[in-house]
């Protein structure tokens, strides 16, 4: 992260000092340095004279007396405040007073931070995004005693970068980790409950809600131990369980594996492959169906395959397959249950769909325990020919996309409320930071408020997951609703 911000500096026209207690590790940043201009320059973004005389603006060092005439630093130290702020602690007694020291902390509080540093007034928050020198967005937060002139000029300097400046107050995590360490959390948790592998749950993120990437290549990618670290930074100021640090990410660091850093992760690069031909099925319709508002192909008389939309599920053992279309509730609700020993041939679907949008492409195919092969491979078949993303997961309340979003949704809302940030940042952040195609509040706001109220109520009442407590805007939309 601090190769990516010098980069940044840099690029900007700044005369950048490159610190680091380890040589290695400043020629590893030069290296990357060199590479990533390199590519610029082949791809046409920046001229060859541009590309060395930004690197000839930066300059290394081991001294930290060499920062001593440094207008702002910038730190990017793992997230350990003790550390944080002997550093500030020792640069106040070599740099000019006029120096702003910044942090990139992403969950750290910047008015504890400011506490060693022997100027409050001159400690600003720049949480950059990874990788800095690609994405534009950088988190902006005051400490208690940050001086309106130290957080402007800290503002103007992004600006001048071409960087992208929002402002989030001093809250653990601000908005990016905040919404995003919980959610992480949320994401190993189902695979730890066996809701599914870690593969479904990217194709069912990806398919539904469009995002570039899904949870488990993030995790992979930054690695289970940094998982562990911001965990750990995050939940003793916040209390809130989904910050904990999940046992199944512990085990995994335990084990070495870490995700791409160590070569083996959460992600395991088994898929299945995708039908080429589907048994023939048989529609019939009981009410009216969200997954397949205007109808679907009714099939062939009498097929081996049933297909029950808007629910409606009548058991038929002559049949390979039967499926229930599903809403907020458990196939078991249809089926019954026997305490660990149920499945037959019955298989629930739904197609996931934000509030009124256009349905999705991803069809989730819910199993219970003793649910046959032949079954569950003849509902694959029937969606995957049709064209659609299909993932299997266990008969658990919220199945995959909305088990995972839905407490993520509440705390945005949350987060509004208490003055977080504007809508407009939130989801700003969430889109420039994380590839996001739509910030939350949108996103939730457009599938309707009172139909999140529905969703979460529902999986609250089966599972007692305080995290699934509408938020009070939810609440207010569904009292309006009934009002109307």
């Amino acid at each position: 992260m601090g190769a990516g911000i010098a980069i940044v500096a840099a690029r900007g026209g700044y005369e950048t000092l490159c610190f680091d207690m380890s040589d290695e590790a400043l020629k590893r940043q030069r290296g990357s340095a060199e590479k990533f201009f390199g590519k610029s320059v082949e791809k046409g973004r920046m001229s060859q004279d541009d590309a060395d005389a930004t690197l000839a603006r930066m300059t290394d060092t081991t001294d930290l007396n060499d920062l001593a005439e440094c207008d702002l630093i910038i730190e990017a130290i793992f997230e350990d405040l003790d550390v944080k702020k002997e550093l500030f602690g020792k640069l106040n007694g070599i740099c000019k007073d006029e120096t702003i020291f910044a942090s990139n902390t992403s969950t750290l509080s910047i008015t504890e931070i400011a506490g060693g540093s022997g100027r409050d007034d001159r400690v600003v928050g720049m949480h950059f995004c990874l990788p800095a020198q690609v994405m534009k967005l950088i988190e902006m937060s005051r400490g208690i005693n940050t001086s309106d002139e130290t957080f402007q000029t800290a503002w103007a300097w992004t600006e001048a970068c071409k960087q992208i400046p929002v402002e989030t107050q001093d809250k653990p995590g601000f908005i990016l980790n905040a919404l995003l360490v919980p959610f992480n959390n949320d994401v190993i948790r189902a695979i730890e409950a066996g809701l599914c592998t870690p593969e479904d749950i990217d194709i069912a993120i990806k398919s539904g809600l469009g995002y570039k990437m899904g949870p488990c290549t993030l995790l992979d990618l930054i690695g289970l131990d940094t998982q562990v670290r911001l965990g750990e930074a995050f939940y003793p100021i916040t209390l809130d369980k989904r910050a904990a640090v999940p046992p199944l990410c512990r085990r995994m660091v335990a084990a070495g594996k870490l995700g791409n850093k160590s070569g083996q992760g959460l992600l395991t690069g088994l898929t299945s492959e995708k039908a080429s031909e589907a048994p023939g099925f048989t529609v019939v319709s009981a009410n009216e169906s969200r997954s397949f508002p205007e109808g679907m192909d009714r099939g062939v008389a009498n097929g081996d395959v049933t297909i029950h939309l808007g629910g409606g599920y009548v058991e038929d053992t002559s049949k390979t397959a039967v499926l229930v279309e599903l809403d907020t509730e458990c196939l078991g609700v249809h089926t019954g249950e026997d305490m660990g020993r149920e499945g037959s041939n019955a298989v629930g679907f739904a197609r996931y769909r934000n509030g009124n949008d256009a349905p999705s492409n991803l069809i989730e195919l819910v199993r219970q325990p003793n649910t046959t092969p032949e079954a569950l491979a003849a509902a694959r078949a029937v969606f995957e020919v049709a064209g659609f993303d299909v993932v299997v997961c266990a008969d658990q309340p919220g199945r995959i996309v909305d088990r995972l979003v839905r407490p993520k949704y509440n705390d945005a809302l949350r987060f509004l409320d208490e003055g977080l940030a504007t809508a407009e940042d939130m989801d700003k952040t969430c889109c420039m930071g994380l590839g996001y195609p739509d910030g939350p509040i949108e996103r939730v706001t457009r599938g309707g408020l009172a139909r999140h109220y529905d969703m979460s109520a529902a999986i609250q009442a089966a599972t007692g997951d305080i995290a699934y407590h509408p938020a009070r805007r939810a609440y207010v939309a569904k009292q309006r609703e009934g009002a109307a």
